[in-house]
């Protein structure tokens, strides 16, 4: 890989990451049309969140063996290829086929970082890790937008079932021809053997075996939980707790994401010129308990500039921990074992993803969002704690 440039590199790995999260993110973005179509209750798109990530889980942990035999780039373009199908067939008509194309895109959304992580770990070494590794990881959030911006346009103009089969086939066509065309790609090398052959569970056990990945790893549980409840809920409670209606709460949602895209480029420009990036990310755990606090300081009478700014500064921190994390992890192991290590963590962060959303909201509901809030700072600042835990002291 060293004939290839960092902007190959960045390009082969944030491309298949985009397409997979704009295909995984579609079904929600026409959850109404969905759900009428198959006469479900619309409570069940909640549903295909919690299932899809536990298929997500699953392929994740898969990643780990799969690398050394394809490549991690070939795996990343064949993702792409198998979730286009997978999307594909929501459009034909039964239930059976949405549960197996929920399950099918969640494995292929898995090994994408993982994946990533290796490839980049396999290439020349690059200067600023960390702003790289950010830059890359905006490939969620710009998958979401173009999400939200193609596929409801391509319902309108023909029909659920022809925008899912165009939107599926176009990532499928695409996939394959970029796979073929670039050279990065075609002239990737296969590991010689694997990394560990310890089974389907050994990157967890990578884990619970190096303290120092295990802290970091309850902070991204920690971080990933924020991050959710923020994008989930912030509409919510903006209209409901500080009684906004619906276009100024999306208005709020909308800069919390413009906010999740800088932030993740910013704090990976940070880290790299500090040069600490365990520091950084306990300074953006903090940050996010500050951005709590002001948030269980919010009330009706608060003028609507000051809750953008609450919107921003949450967005900014609950989202922009990704990059630097991921740089962290990869300085934490050996470069053969940058993939594995990361199937482990983000084991913790989609846990977090999973939990967090439902526990707030619970919590919310028995003693509203002030106080909802103002737990989700504590726990903020016990996640900064662990990443600002000397390294000896976790070893």
């Amino acid at each position: 890989m060293s004939r290839h440039g960092p902007m190959a590199l960045l390009f082969a790995t944030m491309y298949p990451q985009t397409l997979m999260s704009m295909m995984v993110l579609t079904p929600p973005v026409v959850a109404e049309q969905v759900t009428s179509a198959y006469g479900l209750p619309a409570e069940m798109a909640g549903v295909y969140a919690a299932a899809s990530y536990v298929f997500v889980a699953i392929g994740t942990l898969a990643t780990a063996s799969v690398i050394p035999r394809v490549g991690p780039l070939r795996l990343s373009f064949a993702c792409i290829v198998a979730g286009g199908c997978a999307l594909a067939l929501f459009g034909l008509g039964s239930l059976a086929f949405v549960v197996l194309a929920t399950a099918l895109m969640g494995l292929c959304y898995g090994p994408l970082t993982p994946a990533g992580q290796q490839a980049i770990a396999n290439g020349e070494p690059i200067a600023n890790l960390a702003l790289f590794l950010s830059v890359r990881q905006t490939a969620v959030p710009l998958g979401g937008m173009l999400a939200g911006l193609v596929v409801p346009a391509l319902v309108v103009r023909t029909d659920l079932e022809t925008a899912l089969f165009i939107v599926g086939g176009t990532a499928t066509l695409t996939g394959l021809l970029a796979g073929s065309l670039l050279g990065i790609v075609r002239h990737e090398k296969r590991e010689p053997r694997p990394v560990a052959r310890a089974g389907f569970l050994a990157p967890l056990r990578l884990m619970l075996g190096h303290r120092a990945l295990l802290a970091m790893s309850f902070a991204s549980m920690i971080y990933g939980a924020l991050q959710l409840v923020v994008s989930s809920l912030l509409v919510v409670f903006v209209m409901r707790e500080l009684g906004r209606d619906l276009v100024t709460a999306g208005m709020m949602l909308g800069i919390s994401q413009a906010a999740a895209v800088g932030g993740r480029i910013a704090w990976g420009f940070i880290a790299d010129r500090i040069g600490r990036l365990r520091g950084t990310l306990g300074a953006i755990g903090l940050g996010m308990a500050m951005a709590c606090v002001m948030a269980w300081a919010l009330t009706p009478a608060t003028p609507d500039w000051t809750i953008a700014l609450v919107a921003f500064l949450l967005g900014g921190t609950t989202s922009g921990w990704n990059g630097v994390f991921l740089a962290s992890l990869m300085q934490s192991v050996p470069a053969a074992q940058a993939g594995f290590a990361a199937s482990g963590a983000l084991l913790f962060s989609y846990l977090g993803i999973v939990l967090g959303p439902p526990l707030f909201g619970g919590l919310a509901a028995l003693a509203g969002f002030p106080v909802a809030f103002l737990v989700l700072g504590v726990f903020a600042l016990g996640g900064a704690a662990l990443c600002l835990m000397p390294a000896h002291a976790a070893e």
